[in-house]
């Protein structure tokens, strides 16, 4: 297996939906995942209103994606609870195929979306976690600090990480 990360084309779009369909409709507990709004898979390719989107492939298979949420607006919920609302805020999210889960491909997904937020000028990087979803745990807030655990208006029950991406 050789696998390749790059940003995810806007013709790979078809394949993009079937992964989140296929890893949404196999969570064990469906309150893991925050369901996408018809909005956010409308502009799933807009990297300035919405969020960067960065995949691994297998071949020519899209096999795993992650986002990088820029927008302050969309983060604001998250900065008011974190009490970080003079900071620059992004959210991280993952997607993996099932079959594909455990080799390194979160976290390489993670990292490079980290490198991101660094270059465009964030302060901080958050993770919103279900707290029964411990495979998140392991990859998606690696390098990650717990914070707390909350319940999130548009989120619910979710363990919140947090990571420093800029120094004094």
């Amino acid at each position: 297996m050789n696998l390749t990360y790059k940003k995810i084309p806007e013709s790979d779009k078809e394949q993009l939906f079937k992964l989140i369909d296929v890893v949404l409709g196999g969570l064990k507990n469906p309150a893991f995942f925050i369901p996408y709004s018809q909005w956010e898979l409308d502009n799933m390719f807009d990297d300035v209103n919405y969020a960067p989107l960065y995949g691994a492939y297998d071949g020519d298979k899209l096999v795993g994606m992650a986002q990088l949420y820029l927008s302050q607006d969309w983060v604001a919920d998250l900065k008011q609870e974190l009490e970080l609302n003079n900071y620059k805020v992004c959210e991280l999210g993952v997607l993996v195929l099932p079959e594909y889960r455990g080799i390194g491909i979160a976290v390489k997904l993670g990292l490079l979306l980290l490198d991101l937020a660094k270059d465009l000028g964030f302060d901080y990087a958050v993770a919103k976690i279900h707290p029964e979803n411990i495979s998140s745990w392991k990859t998606v807030a690696r390098g990650f600090e717990f914070v707390k655990e909350t319940t999130l208006p548009d989120a619910g029950l979710r363990k919140l990480y947090i990571k420093r991406l800029k120094t004094k």
